[in-house]
This record gives C-alpha cells, sequence and structure tokens, in this order.
C-alpha cells in the first residue's frame, strides 16, 4: 500500500482501505484495465490498451520489424464518482493511528468501493452484449465442467486467456465436485477465486452473475470473458483547491493492483466534527468497439 497522505490515524485508515479492497480489485486485473494515481475529472475519456499477439515464421517479407500483434485501445468514460464518507467526532483521531475508528471505517469503506467496482463489471456481462450463448446440459459432474474448457476452444477461443465467471449455486457445485488437492487451499472457499484451472486463465466465483439468459428466461450460469473483453479505467479526483475546510488530502494506491482512491478531510467548524472520505474515479465498458478486433463474450447457460 503507497499513500501520500501523513497523518497517522489517515495512514492506518488508508491501510484498512486497500486491504478490504483489494479482493474486489484483483477481480478487475483479470482484465485490462489502465489504472494511474494521477488526479482527473469526471467524464474523462481514458485509453485502455487492449493487446492480441500472434507468431509467424521468419522469412522474406517477415523480419524484425514486421508487426504480428496488435494494440487497439479501447476508450473508457471515467464516468462515476465514488465515495464512501465517516464523520468523525473527534480531529485528534487523525493523528492517532490506534483510534478504534479505522480498524472499523477503514474496511468499511474499502469494501464498499470494491463491490461497487465488481458490480460494474458483471453489469457489462449481459446475454444480449454477448457474442454467443453457449448450452450446458447440466453442472452435476466435474466431466460437466472440463466440458467448458472444450466449449471455448470450440468458439475459437484459448481458454488460457480467459476467465470463467460462475454464478453463486454453480460455482459451489463446482467446489462439491473438485479433488481434494484443489480445495485444500481456503482461497476457493475464502475468496471465491481459483487461480488456473479447468484450462482457464482462473474460474470466479460472482454474486452479481446475471442469469437473464432471454427476455424472460433466466437459465444463464456464467460467463467465459478473454482476458481482453472487457477494459477498466481508475484515476483520483484531484481538490479544486485546498485550504478552506479541507484539510488534507492524499492518495492512496494498492500496489497490487495499482487502483488507487483519493483521500480527504474535511471539518464542520461548526459543528466541532470532521469527515472522512474515501473516493474514486472509475470507468468501464466492453472493449469490442469500433470494429477495433477486440474480442467478444459468451453467456454460459443450461439446456
Amino acid at each position: 500500500m503507497a499513500t501520500s497522505v501523513t497523518s497517522q490515524g489517515l495512514v492506518a485508515g488508508a491501510d484498512k482501505v486497500i486491504l478490504a479492497a483489494r479482493p474486489y480489485l484483483e477481480f478487475t486485473k483479470l482484465f485490462s484495465t489502465n489504472f494511474q494515481a494521477v488526479g482527473s475529472t469526471q467524464y474523462s475519456g481514458i485509453a485502455v490498451n487492449v493487446l492480441a499477439a500472434s507468431s509467424e515464421n521468419f522469412g522474406a517479407g517477415a523480419g524484425y520489424t514486421h508487426p504480428t500483434n496488435t494494440i487497439k485501445p479501447a476508450t473508457i468514460t471515467l464516468s462515476a464518482h465514488r465515495k464512501s464518507t465517516f464523520t468523525i467526532g473527534d480531529v485528534d483521531a487523525l493523528t492517532n493511528e490506534l483510534a478504534p475508528c479505522w480498524a472499523e471505517m477503514g474496511p468499511k469503506a474499502g469494501e464498499a468501493i470494491g463491490k461497487y467496482v465488481v458490480q460494474t463489471i458483471m453489469g457489462l456481462l449481459t446475454y444480449s452484449a454477448a457474442t454467443a450463448q453457449i448450452t450446458q446440459a447440466t453442472t452435476a459432474s466435474l466431466a460437466d465442467f472440463t466440458a467448458l474448457h472444450a466449449a471455448a476452444i470450440g468458439k475459437d477461443l484459448d481458454p488460457a486467456q480467459c476467465v470463467l465467471i460462475l454464478e453463486p449455486v454453480t460455482y459451489s457445485k463446482l467446489l462439491a465436485v473438485l479433488p481434494q488437492y484443489v480445495i485444500g487451499s481456503d482461497e476457493a472457499v475464502r475468496t471465491g477465486m481459483i487461480g488456473r484451472f479447468l484450462g482457464f486463465k482462473a474460474v470466479v466465483c460472482s454474486p452479481n452473475c446475471s442469469k437473464a439468459s432471454a427476455a424472460n428466461a433466466n437459465n444463464g450460469f456464467g460467463f467465459i470473458v478473454p482476458e481482453g473483453a472487457i477494459a477498466s479505467a481508475n484515476r483520483v479526483v484531484t481538490p479544486v483547491r485546498e485550504g478552506g475546510n479541507l484539510i488534507e488530502f492524499g492518495t492512496i494506491t494498492d500496489e497490487a493492483t495499482g487502483f488507487a482512491f483519493g483521500q480527504r478531510v474535511v471539518v464542520d467548524a461548526d459543528q466541532g466534527t470532521c469527515s472522512w472520505s474515501v473516493d474514486t474515479l472509475f470507468g468501464t465498458a466492453l472493449s469490442l468497439q469500433s470494429s477495433n478486433g477486440a474480442p467478444g463474450f459468451y453467456q454460459l447457460k443450461t439446456a
């Protein structure tokens, strides 16, 4: 965790914000991102690079200056300025890293914004936006789940570059049929995320996964999403001016993901209180834009 704030209480709070938000933010890093701890304004457009790589035989006309790979940017609008604010009754807490409030407020603020980020991303994955649907008869055995690997290949996807996202009931069915060596660690249960497994880049449980598979049908159970199909951008909000009732401002950056938050304290001299806020600018969109060649995604549904 990196932060520019100096008050000991705020440093303690910032650390707890990151620890609570990180499990959610790690979900974003499965896809294309542009996270930089620099100031910006709401509705700014940010370019997020979507990379595609291939290879060719070296030869005439195919030398070391002949490109085989592409970088096709997707434009993301920082449409959401999201904040989480607590009122602190005593300004002295800002200089006390052991004040009980930081152990309570930091995790809650980080979790609130982290959940919002994942919900926003998952809101893009709908049956109407999917490239196509993949029908799986059932998900009652490990063989049913491994069949999804073959289904991805059948759609000309490289599963190793795709994320398998499952709704919670289906994910629990997967846990029930997994070999013990997979669930011997508590990560699959505690975080709802399995690393490289079933041939996929990652297998993830998402409580925000849409089950709607048609206008009046709800038999969807997940999505196969290539790593470049979703793009997200994040910035911090720079105060218009310092001074006045703004007594401290700084940034918090999660070193594991690059996601950045702003942190500011404003005072109400009349009431004798101060308010502590964590905020961020965030935007996300499907990468396939203006025929830029970015990949689409596939919805999974039962028969």
